[in-house]
């Protein structure tokens, strides 16, 4: 539809992968033309179908915090993502499995994995 309208910078990312959200940002922003950047991914609230398993994969799962690896440092709290708490007692960050969707962001975050 984009193209339709004249669009010729249309590029598609996954938006759970922050590096390609990153370098699809730099790239639009360095041209000095109109661009779109389309994200495919379905919505967390959604019960995923067979095709989207199929398109998607079973991505549902539930992310843990390794405490004795974790530095306390909230890289991953600044993601934004409410399953996630920050223990003022323990300086660790845990995640709530009810919240929490699998979409591995605090991952791609976290400098100690």
């Amino acid at each position: 539809m984009v193209r339709a309208l004249g669009v010729d910078h249309v590029r598609v990312i996954n938006p759970m992968i922050q590096k390609e959200v990153k370098d699809a940002f730099d790239w639009a922003l360095a041209l000095n033309e109109p661009s779109v950047i389309i994200t495919r991914w379905p919505c967390v609230l959604k019960r995923l179908s067979d095709a989207d398993k199929i398109e998607f994969g079973d991505y549902k799962g539930l992310c843990q915090v390794a405490e004795e690896i974790c530095i306390g440092c909230k890289m991953c709290i600044k993601t934004g993502c409410p399953a996630l708490q920050f223990n003022k007692e323990t300086k660790k960050v845990k995640i709530d499995k009810v919240q929490c969707v699998g979409c591995k962001l605090c991952l791609q975050v976290c400098p100690v994995k």
